[in-house]
């Protein structure tokens, strides 16, 4: 659960000292990371006891 938060954070910082090709990549790599869990959650199971 935290790495989309470390990986925005370092998009951030990238961008904020002018490194702006790099930003992009942790950007893309955050996207990545929540279209991956996103299929995840999606497609499985949803085990509730009731």
């Amino acid at each position: 659960m935290m790495l989309p938060f470390a990986t925005v954070l370092l998009s951030a910082l990238y961008t904020w000292r002018g490194h702006r090709r790099a930003g992009a990549g942790w950007w893309w790599v955050t996207l990545a990371i929540y279209i991956c869990w996103c299929f995840y959650h999606m497609t499985s199971p949803l085990n509730l006891s009731l």
